[in-house]
C-alpha cells in the first residue's frame, strides 16, 4: 500500500500548481535580493558604505567574490525561505484535507500512520526541491553577478554546511507539517506555523539578549535560530564537532515532530 501512496503523492508534487508558484517565487526572490545587493555595492557612495557598516570602500570590492560566499549572501532570504515553506505545506495539506482525500483513503483500507508518512514523504521531497532549487539559483547567480570564482580548500567546508542546512531544512518542514495534518482548519494552520518561523524565534533572541548579554545561548537550541546561526556562518570555519551538534539536533526536532504529529493524527477521532 505505501507504493501506491509514494506513486500518489509524486504526482500530487508534480501537478501541484502551489508547489510550481512557490518555486517561482524562490527563484524571483533570490535574483532580486542578489540585484538589490549587487545595486547597493555598486552605486551607493564609498562614504554611505562605510557609515552603515563599515564595509571596504572600494566599489570594487565585490567583483572578485568566492562563489560560496554568493550563497552566504543569500543568507539574510534564509526567514523567508522558512516562511514560504510553512505558507506552502500547509496549504497543500490543507487543501487535501478540505477535498476529503484522507478521509477517501481512511475508508478504502489506509491506515492513518501509512497516511501521515506519505504526507511526510512529500514533505522531505518539497523541501528538499525548494532548498537545492535556493542554494542552485543563489550560485549561478553569484557568478552572473559577481562573476564568482571557487576555492579549492573551500569545498569541503562548503558542502559540510550545504548538507546540514539541507537536513535542517528538511526536518524544520516536519514541524510545519505536524501542524498541517492536526490543525483542522487551514488558516489557523497558517497562523500557527507563522507564529512558530517569527515569535518563537524573536522571543528567544530576547530571551539571548537579557540572560546570555546577546550571546548565542538559547538560540543554539531551538531548531530554526540554529538554522540562521549556520546560514551565516563563515563556511570555512565550521568544525565538524559543529557540524555533528547540529545534525543531533535536526534529528532530535525532526523525530520528536514525526512522534507528536503522528501520534495525534492516529488517534484522532473520525
Amino acid at each position: 500500500m505505501m507504493n501506491q501512496i509514494i506513486r500518489a503523492e509524486n504526482y500530487r508534487i508534480r501537478k501541484n500548481k502551489t508547489f510550481r508558484i512557490a518555486c517561482i517565487v524562490i527563484i524571483g526572490m533570490v535574483l532580486v535580493g542578489f540585484g538589490l545587493f549587487y545595486a547597493a555595492t555598486h552605486i551607493i557612495s564609498g562614504e554611505l558604505m562605510e557609515a552603515a557598516g563599515g564595509y571596504d570602500t572600494d566599489l570594487n570590492a565585490f567583483t572578485d567574490l568566492n562563489l560560496f560566499d554568493c550563497a552566504g549572501i543569500a543568507a539574510s532570504l534564509m526567514q523567508v525561505l522558512s516562511i514560504l515553506y510553512a505558507i506552502v505545506i500547509t496549504i497543500m495539506i490543507g487543501a487535501e484535507k478540505r477535498n476529503g482525500i484522507y478521509s477517501l483513503m481512511l475508508e478504502r483500507g489506509y491506515q492513518a500512520c501509512q497516511i501521515y508518512m506519505g504526507k511526510l514523504y512529500e514533505t522531505t521531497v518539497i523541501a528538499g526541491i525548494s532548498y537545492l532549487l535556493y542554494v542552485a539559483v543563489s550560485l549561478i547567480a553569484g557568478a552572473i553577478f559577481w562573476h564568482g570564482t571557487i576555492e579549492r580548500e573551500d569545498v569541503t567546508g562548503f558542502i559540510r554546511v550545504f548538507l546540514l542546512m539541507l537536513v535542517m531544512y528538511v526536518v524544520s518542514s516536519y514541524i510545519y507539517m505536524a501542524v498541517a495534518m492536526n490543525v483542522k482548519n487551514a488558516g489557523m494552520a497558517v497562523a500557527v506555523n507563522l507564529i512558530i518561523v517569527l515569535l518563537f524565534s524573536t522571543v528567544i533572541t530576547g530571551l539571548d539578549q537579557i540572560l546570555a548579554d546577546g550571546d548565542v545561548f538559547l538560540r543554539k537550541y531551538w531548531l530554526l535560530s540554529a538554522i540562521e546561526q549556520f546560514a551565516y556562518i563563515d563556511h570555512t570555519d565550521t568544525t565538524v564537532r559543529e557540524t555533528i551538534t547540529g545534525l543531533i539536533e535536526a534529528v532530535g526536532y525532526g523525530g520528536l515532530a514525526v512522534f507528536i504529529g503522528n501520534t495525534v493524527f492516529t488517534k484522532k477521532k473520525r
